[in-house]
């Protein structure tokens, strides 16, 4: 269930108030695959006025996967693509700060996340911004973090 805690809201083009969201890399992938429910998300964040950004764990994840894919050159113009269209946001001191205490707590009670599942709600937490993804496992995680979750279709493979 995602927290209670509203996102950080700024002043958008033209005035208009927009919330800032953070864009995991799960929903980047079904984005640029076409998965329905990410391209109906991303249109209503859109329509919402939402301020979308990529996380750059998030792109390096990213990059990473086009590198090791038979259709690297289509992949990599899919990546540039996104980086024309959203801001990047980059892993710094209090996002650092955030995935390491955290990780830490989670440590204490037997749990973990992955290194950049860390980093990118670390991120989320310091900025106060939602995270955008389709990882229920993050919507309960808590620990003040904000999720905007999407039901992500059955793939080969994950």
């Amino acid at each position: 269930m995602p927290s209670a805690r509203r996102s950080k809201r700024t002043v958008g083009v033209a005035g208009i108030w927009t919330t800032s969201m953070l864009l995991d890399t799960n929903f980047l992938i079904d984005l640029l695959a076409g998965q329905p429910e990410a391209v109906r998300l991303a249109a209503e964040l859109d329509q919402e006025g939402d301020r979308p950004r990529l996380p750059a764990p998030a792109l390096y994840e990213l990059w990473q996967g086009a590198a090791r894919t038979v259709r690297r050159e289509g992949e990599r113009r899919r990546i540039e693509e996104l980086l024309s269209a959203y801001e990047t946001v980059g892993f710094d001191g209090e996002a650092a700060k955030s995935a390491g205490l955290l990780q830490a707590e989670l440590a204490r009670t037997g749990k973990s996340l992955g290194t950049i599942d860390v980093q990118l709600v670390g991120m989320a937490i310091a900025r106060t911004e939602t995270l955008v993804s389709g990882d229920r496992a993050l919507a309960r995680l808590g620990h003040g973090l904000s999720v905007r979750a999407y039901t992500r279709a059955p793939a080969a493979g994950r």
